[in-house]
């Protein structure tokens, strides 16, 4: 067909890289591709790859795409600031790394950035299903990230164990439990009142929309975080 993309899926066994290429495959528009990192990479004739895989594979293709100049979407956890700063230190182009895919979850983060000009007290709790490796998660990592980019926050007792992994310094507190798919709580404190923004996932087909969004779009100058510009968010 003409005008299809043709979409190296890197992580198809994956829960995330498996519903990437269902909806690859769906998609009149675009042409799926499987590849393996561990088995050596041909991304010749690709329009973009989706890399849903672990952090160590996923910087071995992050570092072969921009090789070979293809677009790449990285939807693997563990990309921190630091490292996204490193990318960009070494002139990286055309990379979107995506925390988060659902609709709700980026505008949960954005909503928070707001509420961080406003309150002098933020708390982070995340909650994945007990097969989830990394923790915190992604999500929870760049949403405290962004928050702590609006303002400095302090934790109220920083060196207490049960306060959580701090980053920016935003307490973010982690539970794996069965039962659960993901969900996201933000906490702000003020005097005499509280906020919480919350999002929940019943479904990881909720990730469908960001998914097909990122694939489809024009690939970007430089790296780009998350896919708030694809939703007309600043």
């Amino acid at each position: 067909m003409a005008g299809t993309r043709r979409v190296g899926i890197a992580g198809s066994s994956g829960r995330l890289g498996s519903l990437a290429l269902r909806l690859v495959q769906e998609a009149d528009d675009l042409e799926p591709v499987a590849l393996d990192v561990r088995e050596g990479l041909d991304l010749a004739g690709l329009d973009v790859v989706f890399d849903a895989t672990v952090l160590g594979a996923s910087q071995q293709l992050v570092d072969q795409s921009l090789e070979a100049g293809v677009p790449v979407v990285v939807a693997t956890s563990g990309w921190t600031d630091e490292r996204i700063g490193a990318l960009r230190a070494r002139g990286a182009e055309r990379i979107r790394i995506v925390p988060n895919f659902s609709l709700g979850s980026v505008l949960e983060t954005h909503l928070a950035t707001i509420a961080a000009r406003h309150f002098t007290a933020v708390e982070v709790v995340e909650a994945h299903h007990d097969r989830k490796r990394d923790a915190p998660s992604g999500t929870a990592t760049r949403t405290a990230e962004a928050i702590g980019a609006v303002r400095g926050f302090s934790p109220a007792t920083p060196d207490e164990p049960g306060r959580g992994t701090i980053i920016a310094g935003v307490p973010v507190h982690a539970l794996r439990l069965p039962g659960v798919v993901a969900r996201q709580e933000v906490v702000f404190g003020g005097t005499g009142e509280t906020l919480t923004i919350r999002h929940d996932t019943t479904s990881s087909d909720s990730y469908a929309t960001g998914i097909l969004l990122s694939l489809r779009a024009e690939a970007q100058p430089g790296v780009t975080v998350g896919i708030g510009d694809l939703l007309g968010l600043t």
